[in-house]
């Protein structure tokens, strides 16, 4: 109803037509029909050159002298003749080098495969099987020697009545190979399916989700290595549904706003919580179902998609609750949806590129995603990295959406700074502040793990010196506004009368603060402990990191804002984080 009422008449026919227009121009880019690279490199070849059929090169028929000539004056980037490639110096004519090398190996490929038996062209095969862990313990399991697990794995082989392509005699590698029973897995139809896959004429790196097999045969020179970008796209095609259903929930809150229809909801015998599950609960079904039909269409395992998908699902709606509560303007909601698609985007493809290579990549639930469909394991302390901060960041929303759902606030133009510290104002128990601080400080922990996550996988693209220092720099910092901004707001609005209940608050901030960010950090260590830069930000090399330091840092950034004012609070929260940053720059060995 809601896309009727903003797509009526004749908008509905342009919608249509818009779709059907990406998706065949979509289409086409995926099968190559219709592509920007085509005649992408200018290729001068000699009149005794092979061929090069291929839509990426322009080719230009040139003799040895014209065709030097040509490439020094830059009008052709690469020449190619019988035996050899010329190039420049420059990066595209290079590019274009290992362009021509890469076709010209993949078109030797198909020679052999037209000019000998599949059997002598391509003699080497790999299958490979997956062996059950051994069921012992962590300690003892390091002594498993490979002989015993080769041993185990040719019992079960042969109690399975499993015979193998071929048997090598023990005379060494020269002696003829010993045919024995064939496998239909392991015939040349193995080697005929990847040979056509090669000889397609598909640039786009082609990802199929389906789950890996045992005793899958990989022929090693026909074989492409993973690419984990083809990967984590084809993962994020869950997203971008979300954020597309996310929008009409977003639109639909600020239209009710600024047609006072809100106030109507208000003034109904129901609450808040009820009102904005309500507004939720119909995208939400929709976002589920877009991750069932992908599941279905993908042939993936759909319950384990859905409990991948669920917490990222309410995570993308509680940042959009957020500005559907702060914003009551269509131009302020569309810049910060923006903003906030940027930020979950980045958060969760970012990490996901390194997965296979570093274990912070399962700080992102796409990482599960990919692994689900490549078949490896997911153990409960990776699928709880990704899920829990953002399950807990979707109670924080509902908690503080549900105090701020009043007619003041909602309708009220403010900075964002400022709607934030009203937020927490209004969310606040005025009778029970430090239970107020204490679960702020619980609450605010995933916030402060997903921002530190990203900031220490970003920082992997840096020098390591400087990677470090910037990490820890901005980590802490974004660690005493957590700890301190709710003590802000207590003094921006004379909810506290003297330092002591500033320093009582400022403890209890910092003590429920630490306990959070430990049994978080018991978690996190499970899965990425190796990590240099989580033992600076989180001291995971000593759990047993002084309480003192956590409440001196923060007591100090708080007194100075009681003393000098809310305005001072900026440089209150630098002072506290030089405290907080020499602190972890000594515990890693810095000053030694």
């Amino acid at each position: 109803m809601r896309l009727r009422a903003r797509f009526g008449g004749k908008m509905v026919a342009a919608v249509v037509v818009l779709l059907v227009a990406a998706g065949i121009v979509s289409f086409l880019v995926y099968q190559q029909g219709m592509v920007l690279a085509k005649d992408f490199y200018i290729v001068g070849v000699s009149p005794d050159a092979p061929g090069l059929p291929d839509q990426r090169f322009h080719v230009v028929p040139a003799a040895a002298a014209e065709g030097s000539a040509l490439l020094k004056s830059r009008n052709i980037d690469i020449y190619v003749t019988a035996s050899k490639i010329y190039y420049r110096g420059d990066d595209r004519s290079q590019y274009a080098a290992n362009a021509v090398k890469t076709y010209l190996e993949k078109l030797e490929l198909v020679r052999l495969a037209d000019e000998y038996p599949l059997n002598q062209a391509f003699p080497l095969r790999v299958e490979i099987n997956y062996l059950k862990a051994p069921s012992r313990d962590v300690s003892s399991a390091s002594a498993v020697t490979l002989a015993e697990i080769v041993s185990r794995a040719k019992e079960e082989a042969a109690s399975a009545s499993t015979p193998s392509p071929e048997e090598v005699p023990e005379s060494g590698p020269s002696a003829p190979a010993t045919p024995k029973q064939a496998v239909p897995s392991v015939t040349d139809e193995v080697v005929k399916q990847q040979l056509a896959g090669l000889q397609s004429s598909r640039l786009v790196p082609e990802f199929k989700a389906e789950f890996a097999e045992n005793q899958q045969i990989i022929i090693p020179s026909l074989m492409n290595p993973p690419i984990p970008l083809a990967q984590v796209l084809l993962a994020f095609a869950y997203i971008l549904p979300v954020f597309f259903i996310s929008i009409f929930f977003t639109s639909g809150f600020i239209e009710e706003k600024l047609g006072r229809k809100i106030n109507i909801l208000m003034s109904a015998p129901v609450t808040p919580l009820q009102v904005i599950i309500g507004k939720m609960l119909p995208y939400i079904g929709y976002s589920l179902l877009v991750v069932i039909v992908i599941t279905l269409i993908l042939h993936g395992n759909l319950l384990l998609a859905l409990a991948i998908f669920l917490p990222v699902i309410l995570f993308i709606f509680a940042i959009y609750l957020g500005v559907a509560l702060q914003y009551r303007t269509y131009r302020d909601q569309t810049f910060f949806s923006l903003v906030a698609v940027t930020g979950i985007t980045g958060y969760l493809v970012f990490p996901a590129m390194f997965v296979g290579i570093n274990d912070l990549s399962y700080v992102s639930p796409l990482t599960l995603a990919v692994q689900m469909y490549r078949g490896v394991d997911i153990t409960l302390y990776q699928y709880m990295l990704s899920a829990v901060p953002m399950l807990l960041i979707f109670v924080l929303a509902l908690t503080v959406g549900t105090r701020v759902f009043n007619e003041e606030y909602l309708l009220s133009f403010r900075p964002l700074h400022v709607k934030v510290r009203e937020a927490i104002y209004y969310a606040m128990d005025k009778h029970h502040m430090a239970v107020s601080t204490a679960v702020f400080a619980l609450l605010f922990i995933p916030v402060v793990f997903m921002m530190e996550m990203g900031v220490i996988t970003i920082s992997f693209n840096l020098p390591r010196a400087l990677a470090l220092g910037l990490c820890i720099f901005l980590c802490v910092v974004i660690e005493e506004i957590a700890k301190s901004v709710v003590v802000l707001t207590t003094i921006e609005y004379k909810l506290v009368k003297n330092w002591r209940q500033v320093a009582l608050l400022a403890a209890v901030s910092a003590v429920f603060f630490f306990i959070g960010e430990k049994l978080l950090l018991f978690m996190s260590l499970k899965v990425i402990s190796e990590s240099l830069f989580t033992t600076a930000v989180f001291a995971g090399n000593v759990l047993w990191v002084p309480l003192l330091v956590h409440a001196a840092c923060t007591l100090v950034v708080c007194t100075i804002t009681w003393k000098a004012g809310p305005k001072s609070y900026p440089l209150a929260v630098l002072a506290g984080s030089v405290l907080h940053g020499l602190y972890n720059l000594s515990l890693i060995g810095v000053f030694k």
